[in-house]
């Protein structure tokens, strides 16, 4: 899933003043046999879940790191049962005017997850 959002996010102080543009990429696993029944949404990937949860990071508050969005979305997305493995990426395209575009990419297994969230 591709969405780019509006995100109160950044260390520098031009990024404290309001929502920037911020580019976010999921890609979320699941092996063949955790698909039991394909026609159904409560035993396959469910996009919406993620979707939702991405446009639900426009309601936070300013945080300065990118990674602290990045977990809350994993959160949504090791919620989906199925779910093996998880890659979320953000991007700031607009921070440096073009001349960079500073990115932050946290790759996950469930298993990490379930440590991590502990």
């Amino acid at each position: 899933m591709d969405a780019t959002i509006q995100l109160r996010t950044g260390c520098h102080h031009l990024e404290k003043h309001g929502p920037q543009a911020v580019a976010v990429h999921v890609d979320a696993w699941a092996p063949i046999e955790a698909i039991h029944n394909p026609h159904s949404i409560d035993e396959v990937i469910n996009y919406e879940v993620i979707f939702l949860a991405i446009r639900k990071l426009e309601d936070n508050g300013h945080c300065e790191c990118l990674e602290s969005s990045i977990l809350e979305l994993m959160a949504a997305i090791f919620s989906i049962a199925p779910v093996s493995a998880a890659t979320v990426k953000m991007q700031k395209p607009h921070v440096y005017k073009g001349q960079a575009i500073p990115a932050i990419t946290l790759s996950l297994t469930r298993e990490q997850w379930l440590r991590h969230a502990r």
